[in-house]
Order: structure tokens, then C-alpha cells, then sequence
């Protein structure tokens, strides 16, 4: 039962954590001291099971009771098995009957081939046995009928594959797996090496290449899943990765079971249910996070307050955009918002240290690595671009005076430099430092828009004064063919139309 228990916590923690997009699994959580986010949930699960495994591992070791030929075979096929499972893991009705693309199979005939596959290889095995024991002459044959003699009807199980949904044929996969694991956990090292019926292929395998199959046939076609995974809307995440690791450490601690005298249970009870209690932890995590952002981009600023007061870790939570919700809030100007989550947070990163204006926390960011100076955040902006956007003189200046990229372009599609991020607002001390230490004053920004043609529509004069003095060209023109000069022109600034047309 203590098996059993495990396999359901580790299951349920599958099913939680499934959907969770590669934000989610970002989100503040820590792992015993490990505080990665919410990925640490099923690395941390993934650990425990290997350490258990082992441990396991040993107690049979000491009690004279080693893996046996078999029982390491029966394991490789298990680990693949459990593999498979965590695949499938999230996976719709409408995804498992659809054709993924011309000529591919859907993932109903793969898993039914596979089970197929399965049940002759069982059956091959099976009557090698049977068939030894008689006395047969070798080689031996493989009659008709022994498939369905040995595995129950054959029209029953067609029907399954064929017009079941997808919970009803895993379970019946699952008995007939865990059937496997039973019924040859025992065979001896002769046994195992013994021949089996010939098939097919017209020549005589042992029955150890005939358990072989089982786990190299599963995992090529594990592998013509994931292939069309992507085609049925599909993609692999994080999670989906994560929970491989975590199915595969539990196949760690089973195959050590397999044929096992009774080890202690106590073990796997406890594991258990720590891992059921952190399945609901992080559940209501990823909620409480998402709740977070609702709040945030609603400029809900109670809930904002009862969230992060009530949870202050996720005071660093991020949006589903990959952004901190701290900066998120920032970019829509929420003020309030934006202190109530600042009040909570021990230590800003340095892009929010940039858009803020935290000129101390830039400092010691840069003294223990000057590398942050010139990283892009996860929506391609740079420390100065943010600095210079959201006029924070002092942190611009001072970012300038360090060696800050006057000339990075954004990695993202505005491809603004830090010159376009200042005219926005027309900052003149900010332009003047960007200048003088070799800002490109007629580098363009995407659609070709320049800081001079921000000039002309801001109705600018002395910022346009200023970049003339550095050598801006007001006749240059933008994606659509149109000057600084005539923008101006085209809006009815005459003032500054003055200015660049002097």
C-alpha cells in the first residue's frame, strides 16, 4: 500500500503541475534552503526519490537480497514506462484522437501500437516458458492464438485502443505493465536466458531479448511522441520536462521493489506525504500568483496589499509576459501599486533599481558584479534604457558615468537605443550626457523614427537644439519616407519647423 500511496502523491503532483506555463514554475518558492521558485517544487521532488531509491537500494543490498537479472530488465522497461506516463500527463481527448499532420500517426495509434507491441512480447516470453516446461523441440513455435490466450480477447482490447478514451486505455495499460512486473520478477537467470517461440523475424531471441523489446520499442515511439507533441498545440515546457525527472525518480524507487523481500514502508509513507503537502502548496502559489496579476494589471490595490501581506515572498512574483509584476506595474505607472509591492521587497533587481531611480541599490549591484550594467531584462531593455524611459536623471547620469552602453539597442522589436528612450520625455541633461559620450544621434529606432523626429512631434525646440548641436539630420527619413523636418511641418509645429529648417 505504501507503494501505492506514493505512486498516487507523485501522481497528483503530475496533474497540479502539468499546465504550468514556464512563468509559473518561476514563481518564489523555496526548496528546503533552494529558493529557485517553483521548479524547486519537482527538482526537490525528483531529489528526494533518487535519495530514497538509494536508500532502498542498499537496505536490499544488506539484506542479501540483490537485483537479479530480471529484475534489472523489468526496471529498465519501468523507468521507461513511468516516463511515458508523465508524457501523457495533460494530454486532451481531442489531442489524443487528432491527426497531427499528414502522414502522422495520432497519439491513440501510437500508444495502441505500443500496447499491441507489448502484449506479443509478453506472450512470446509466456510460451517460451510453457513450452520449455513440456519439453518442446526447439526452435520453438509460436502458435496461434497464444496472444489472446495469454492477454484475454483480442476484439475487447482493439475496441479499447480503437474507440476508448484516453483515462480507460491507461488504466487497462497499467494493469497489464504492473501484470509484467509480477509475473516474471521471479524468473531465474536460466529462465530469463532461455529461448523463446520464433516469430516474424524467422529466427530464435532469447527471452531476455524479448523483455529488451519491451523498453527499446517504448521509447521509440516515446520518441514519435514528442515529435508530434508540438503539431497538436502542444509544446514541451519546463513543467513537462520537470515531471519526467520526478516520474522517473519514482520508477528509481519501485525498481527496487521489484521482487524485493519487505523493505520498510515507513520511508515511502513519509514521502509521500510530504510530497502531497507541497502539490497543494504550490497549487495555491501559482493561484495566488496569478490573482496577483489580475490585481496588479486591474490596479486593484487591496487585493495587492492582502496578497503579498499575507504571502510577502511573492512580492517578487512575475506576470505571464516573464516580467516581475513590480515592473509590470511600473510600465503602467501605478503608482500605489507600485509602492505597496516596493515596501515588501528585501532587494530590487536592477532593471526596477533603473526605473525607480534606487541610485544606492545600482551601486552596490555594480560593485559586486559591473556586468549588471549592461544586461537586457527579459523584455530586451537595458539599466540605462529604463533609467533614461522613466527620467530618472540621477541613475542615468551616474549609469553613464560607469561605462553604461550609450548605444545598445533593445532586444525586442522598438530596437530603441538609450537616446530614443530620453527623447520620450526630452530630459536635456540625460541627452547632453548620452552625447557627449557617444550616442549615434541619428540612430534610428524601428520604423526609422529618430530622436529629432521625437523632437518635431513633441513640438520640442530645445531638445531639437540640442541634438542639432550633436549633429542630427533633420532631412533623414523614417521607414515611411518622412523627415524630422517635415513631421513638424505635417503636425503644425512651426516653432521647432523653424528650428530644423534654419
Amino acid at each position: 500500500m505504501s507503494q501505492t500511496e506514493l505512486y498516487d502523491a507523485v501522481r497528483a503532483l503530475g496533474q497540479a503541475s502539468c499546465a504550468f506555463s514556464d512563468v509559473d514554475v518561476s514563481q518564489p518558492f523555496f526548496w528546503r534552503k533552494h529558493g529557485e521558485g517553483v521548479r524547486l517544487a519537482l527538482i526537490g521532488t525528483h531529489h528526494e526519490l533518487q535519495d530514497l531509491a538509494a536508500t532502498l537500494a542498499a537496505q536490499r543490498s544488506q539484506s542479501g537480497s540483490p537485483h537479479t537479472l530480471v529484475q534489472q530488465v523489468l526496471g529498465q522497461y519501468h523507468t521507461a514506462y513511468r516516463e511515458l506516463q508523465a508524457t501523457f500527463l495533460g494530454i486532451t481527448e481531442e489531442q489524443f484522437k487528432q491527426e497531427p499532420a499528414a502522414g502522422e500517426w495520432p497519439l491513440r495509434v501510437i500508444l495502441g501500437h505500443i500496447m499491441d507491441a507489448e502484449r506479443a512480447f509478453f506472450s512470446l516470453i509466456i510460451s517460451g516458458l510453457e513450452q520449455e516446461q513440456a519439453g518442446a523441440e526447439r526452435p520453438f513455435t509460436f502458435p496461434d492464438g497464444a496472444v489472446e490466450r495469454i492477454n484475454g480477447s483480442e476484439d475487447e482490447f482493439y475496441d479499447l485502443i480503437d474507440n476508448q478514451p484516453l483515462a480507460n486505455i491507461l488504466t487497462h495499460y497499467d494493469q497489464f505493465h504492473q501484470r509484467v512486473l509480477s509475473e516474471l520478477a521471479h524468473l531465474t537467470d536460466g529462465q530469463i536466458l532461455g529461448p523463446s517461440p520464433v516469430w516474424w523475424e524467422e529466427e530464435e531471441y532469447s527471452r531476455q531479448y524479448r523483455l529488451h523489446r519491451f523498453e527499446a520499442h517504448m521509447r521509440q515511439h516515446h520518441l514519435q511522441i514528442e515529435k508530434v507533441l508540438p503539431l497538436l498545440s502542444r509544446p514541451t515546457t519546463e513543467a513537462h520536462n520537470l515531471l519526467r525527472l520526478v516520474y522517473r525518480g519514482l520508477a528509481a524507487v519501485e525498481n527496487c521493489l521489484i521482487g524485493a523481500p519487505d523493505l520498510d514502508a515507513e520511508p515511502l509513507v513519509s514521502l509521500a506525504q510530504t510530497i502531497s503537502e507541497r502539490t497543494t502548496d504550490v497549487q495555491q502559489i501559482v493561484a495566488n500568483c496569478r490573482k496577483l496579476e489580475t490585481a496588479v494589471n486591474q490596479n486593484d490595490l487591496s487585493t495587492v496589499q492582502q496578497i503579498i501581506n499575507d504571502h510577502p515572498a511573492l512580492a517578487d512574483a512575475l506576470g505571464q509576459n516573464g516580467l516581475p509584476l513590480l515592473m509590470n506595474a511600473i510600465y503602467q505607472r501605478k503608482t500605489a501599486v507600485v509602492e505597496a509591492i516596493q515596501s515588501v521587497i528585501t532587494e530590487l533587481d536592477v532593471f526596477a533599481a533603473a526605473a525607480l531611480g534606487h541610485l544606492e541599490r545600482l551601486q552596490t549591484l555594480a560593485k559586486a558584479w559591473p556586468g549588471y550594467l549592461n544586461q537586457f531584462a527579459k523584455d530586451g531593455f537595458t539599466p540605462l534604457q529604463l533609467a533614461c524611459y522613466f527620467n530618472q536623471e540621477a541613475a542615468a547620469l551616474w549609469l553613464i558615468q560607469q561605462g553604461a552602453d550609450v548605444n545598445a539597442i533593445a532586444k525586442n522589436q522598438m530596437k530603441i537605443a538609450p537616446i530614443h528612450a530620453t527623447a520620450t520625455h526630452g530630459n536635456l541633461a540625460i541627452l547632453r550626457a548620452l552625447l557627449e559620450n557617444g550616442a549615434e544621434v541619428n540612430a534610428a529606432q524601428e520604423g526609422g523614427f529618430t530622436a529629432v523626429h521625437q523632437a518635431a512631434h513633441l513640438n520640442n525646440i530645445p531638445m531639437a537644439q540640442l541634438l542639432l548641436e550633436f549633429g542630427a539630420d533633420p532631412h533623414q527619413p523614417d521607414a515611411k519616407g518622412q523627415t524630422a523636418l517635415q513631421l513638424a511641418q505635417a503636425e503644425g509645429h512651426a516653432a521647432v519647423t523653424a528650428v530644423l529648417d534654419a
